[in-house]
């Protein structure tokens, strides 16, 4: 069954806004093979998001970059979003679990400098979570593939 594509309504907008982005980790390092930065990793990227006003339908992890669905994310330009993503959980990793990828991450550096953004318009969920699915099976073929898609989403 196809998803019917719902517009947001606020006070002086209607519309939709949905984007895929892509975040890697400073110098491309495989730090999410550990399935704990991993699951510690999505906790905080979906913290930040919820305090954002930020929908997450779908996130899914390769073992050198993570890609997030956003939807409704109107509110901040794109490279705002990136910023307060990666600031948010760099910050909480670094603080509380460095050790746990200090072999691989040296510095006060979790995230690269960089992002990838694409606004991927009137399409649905189920169509780019199968495509983020499908991508991750090539980074995975020396690694434990993860079992199932990761799919959240904050209100």
């Amino acid at each position: 069954m196809v998803k019917k594509l719902e517009l947001v309504r606020s006070a002086h907008s209607v519309g939709e806004f949905n984007g895929h982005l892509i975040l890697t980790p400073a110098y491309r390092r495989d730090i999410f093979v550990d399935d704990l930065v991993r699951e510690l990793t999505l906790a905080y990227l979906l913290q930040k998001s919820q305090a954002l006003g930020i929908k997450v339908p779908a996130i899914e992890f390769g073992p050198d970059h993570v890609h997030l669905f956003v939807e409704n994310w109107r509110c901040y330009a794109p490279a705002e979003l990136a910023r307060q993503l990666k600031g948010y959980s760099s910050y909480m990793m670094r603080r509380g679990h460095k050790y746990m990828f200090d072999d691989k991450l040296w510095g006060h550096k979790f995230w690269s400098a960089g992002y990838f953004f694409r606004t991927v318009g009137a399409v649905t969920t189920e169509t780019v979570k199968n495509y983020i699915l499908e991508s991750q099976e090539k980074h995975w073929k020396n690694n434990t593939p993860q079992k199932t898609l990761l799919t959240y989403v904050t209100h």
